[in-house]
């Protein structure tokens, strides 16, 4: 059983992962290769960065992903349940158990069979009819967390990442019940 399972593997989606998979936790991104950064040529509201293409962006997250020993998949996610075992993630190519989820894709989430609910999105490019509403830790029910469009409208590639980060910081401190907090020293 994975102890972490994210659902999307753009900017917000990998934050999660790499926040989790630094932690210790074993960590699973599920993708379909589909992400709305590969698109954007020019990112510059970044620190730290004068100027990244999406498509550059997605490979360094994909490396810090593996250096911290987190798993990627590309496969497409057609459901997920709650079990008494935990949270079941059926994808086109396989069904994993999990512990907790990440929601951080766009698009289309009827693939979500949870008690959760829905705020519809906001009208324009790149937006979705609804996203997940959680409370202030992203949380939309029992261990499942959303980061990204399937969060918010706001889909901007700095705040995704900062969204997946703080979905995953909030999950990793449910996971140990004290506030987790991740220091490079």
């Amino acid at each position: 059983m994975k102890t972490v399972t994210v659902i999307g593997g753009g900017v917000s989606g990998l934050q999660a992962g790499v926040f989790t998979a630094k932690a210790g936790e074993d960590t699973l991104v599920l993708d379909t290769g589909e992400s709305l950064v590969k698109n954007t040529s020019n990112i510059k509201n970044l620190i730290g960065q004068d100027s990244i293409a999406g498509n550059e962006l997605l490979k360094k997250g994909k490396d810090k992903l593996e250096r911290f020993n987190g798993e990627l998949k590309e496969e497409k996610v057609e459901k997920v349940e709650r079990t008494d075992e935990g949270l079941k993630v059926t994808t086109s190519e396989d069904e994993y158990m999990t512990e907790y989820v990440v929601v951080a894709s766009a698009g289309n989430l009827d693939f979500l069979e949870l008690d959760v609910e829905f705020e519809d999105g906001a009208e324009g490019p790149y937006m979705m009819d609804k996203h997940l509403k959680t409370d202030d830790s992203n949380k939309a029910c029992e261990n499942v967390y959303a980061a990204g469009l399937a969060n918010s409208w706001e889909y901007q590639t700095s705040i995704a990442i900062g969204d997946g980060a703080k979905a995953a910081v909030n999950l990793l401190s449910d996971l140990r019940d004290e506030p987790y907090t991740d220091h490079d020293t």
